[in-house]
């Protein structure tokens, strides 16, 4: 049945990259969650996984450079 939601969500979030999408598979806890992370991605490049909010934001440091220091 999970199998089943991924595909179809693979389907209607086509324009997500791939391995984003699978990521975010593997981060919902939830089909919901699942969901609600999929239809409020934004679709702008370089992104990273902040864990604190518990999404996807667009960073100008893919790096973490600042956080380094």
């Amino acid at each position: 049945m999970y199998d089943e939601i991924v595909q179809k969500l693979q389907e209607r979030y086509d324009h997500i990259h791939p391995l984003i999408f699978h990521r975010t598979v593997e981060r919902a806890k939830t089909q919901v969650e699942l969901f609600d992370l999929l239809d409020g991605f934004v679709n702008q490049y370089p992104l990273i996984w902040n864990n604190e909010l518990y999404d996807w934001v667009v960073t100008d440091d893919p790096m973490q450079r600042s956080r380094l220091s």
